[in-house]
């Protein structure tokens, strides 16, 4: 090839490796480089700023305020996984420095350049002892950016509180040698990113405050690491973790019955209760009615969160939908002095099924319905008060009652081993809530959709 189009094979090489760079949709490339043979991107938003997916900032809000959310109820196994593999991709970690003094960050020896930066990885760059006291074993685990057991003062690593050889297990340093150059490539150079807790499912990133800040992420700037962090906690809010390993705040399961998604979820909310809970207190007296809407309402959140664990559900579905079986339950007891108790049952089948069918349309928990339902059905025939109609039936309504107690305690009893004991996972449960009418009309929720 002659050197007059050596020039014009480099640009059309280079071309190539820019048109097959893509940016997130909603941007467009700002700059482009070639580093160690790989395209490297830098994207901004095509005009103003780049917006999330709106349904995403409204799930963290909810999450806060004290939605039904299984991973903060009880530890998901999902997404201890998730957490254990970046924790194994952060061992393989070391300290990216910039040739130009213009940074380091945190990161895979295979996303450093190798002609731009420095990646400072133990043992190839100066490790230290693992133990001070015996200066044969050095480290493997490292290096860390602005992070080293021989500069950090506290806690300092001596003995009996060496800092293992894993740098997952490391201590946020909370007080370094005030040195302005310490002879360290990895703690001399001016750190760029940090963890950052990112999406709802405990997902962390080493990033600037800025990306975090723009991905509605959670900025740890005392940490250099994300095994440092926990991340479910920050998502979750509320009060903190016993232990900050184990999610524990079972209490949402109650907690969100009292809590709306907005003005018009409220609103419906209000006008069912004076019209028919008024109507059942009348009827039964409040202290029963609130024990059937209390317990249906944490029932169907209970199914809820074990049907579908990564939703984040506000507001008292389940509860509703059990104050409207007490009024089969009524209907059934009182069958006998009434003229036409057939049209009756036609007209509320009638008014349950629609809801049942408006559940089917997304963003709408008809898991809670059914759930709650079911369980104001049966809680209904235990504590509603009954007419008896002689001496047999008497007795066939107090079995009743009893075998409703027994079924209700036995479905409750098994949505709790489901939910902390025996986690299962039914696919096809997601079509009771949402049907899928073209590709993209429900909403996903798994654990394998976009993290973020």
């Amino acid at each position: 090839m002659s050197g007059r189009n050596k020039p014009q094979y480099r640009k059309q090489k280079t071309q190539r490796k820019r048109d097959g760079a893509q940016c997130k949709r909603g941007m467009r490339i700002k700059d482009f480089t070639l580093a160690a043979s790989k395209a490297v991107v830098s994207c901004a938003c095509v005009r103003g700023p780049c917006l999330l997916p709106p349904y995403f900032a409204f799930q963290i809000d909810l999450i806060h305020l004290g939605a039904k959310f299984s991973p903060c109820i009880r530890k998901d196994l999902q997404i201890e996984k998730l957490i254990q593999k970046e924790r194994d991709q952060e061992r393989k970690s070391g300290c990216c420095v910039q040739n130009d003094n213009s940074g380091c960050v945190q990161t895979l020896r295979e996303d450093c350049s190798e002609t731009l930066a420095t990646f400072v990885k133990w043992p190839d760059h100066n490790p230290p002892d693992v133990d001070p006291s015996n200066s044969s074993l050095k480290r493997s685990s490292g290096a860390v950016c602005h992070q080293d057991p021989r500069t950090c003062e506290e806690p300092a690593s001596n003995r009996p509180h060496v800092w293992p050889d894993d740098i997952t297990k490391w201590p946020i340093c909370t007080y370094q040698t005030k040195n302005n150059h310490t002879g360290f490539l990895h703690m001399d150079c001016d750190i760029k990113g940090r963890p950052c807790c990112i999406g709802t499912k405990g997902s962390c990133e080493i990033s600037t405050r800025e990306y975090c800040e723009f991905m509605h992420g959670y900025f740890h700037e005392e940490a250099t690491l994300c095994s440092q962090v926990h991340c479910m906690n920050e998502v979750c809010g509320l009060l903190p973790f016993l232990n900050p390993e184990v999610p524990d705040q079972f209490y949402r399961l109650w907690l969100s019955l009292f809590l709306h998604a907005g003005i018009i979820h409220c609103l419906v909310s209000v006008i069912f209760q004076m019209t028919v809970l008024r109507d059942l207190e009348k009827l039964a007296g409040w202290h029963r009615i609130t024990i059937i809407f209390i317990l249906s309402g944490i029932t169907g959140n209970l199914a809820s969160a074990v049907f579908l664990p990564y939703r984040a559900e506000v507001g008292p579905a389940g509860s509703q939908f059990g104050l409207l079986a007490c009024l089969f339950v009524e209907l059934f007891q009182s069958w006998q002095v009434l003229e036409k108790p057939w049209k009756a049952f036609l007209n509320l089948s009638g008014i349950v099924l629609f809801l049942f069918v408006c559940g089917l349309l997304p963003w709408i928990d008809n898991i809670a319905h059914i759930f709650g339902f079911l369980s104001g059905l049966l809680l209904s025939f235990a504590f509603l008060p009954y007419i008896t109609f002689g001496t047999v039936d008497k007795y066939r309504k107090r079995i009743m009652i009893l075998v409703s107690l027994l079924v209700f305690l036995g479905l409750f009893a098994s949505l709790v081993i489901w939910l902390y004991v025996y986690p299962i996972n039914w696919h096809w449960t997601e079509y009771l809530t949402c049907l899928p009418f073209t590709a993209k009309f429900c909403e996903k929720y798994d654990l394998d959709q976009v993290l973020h």
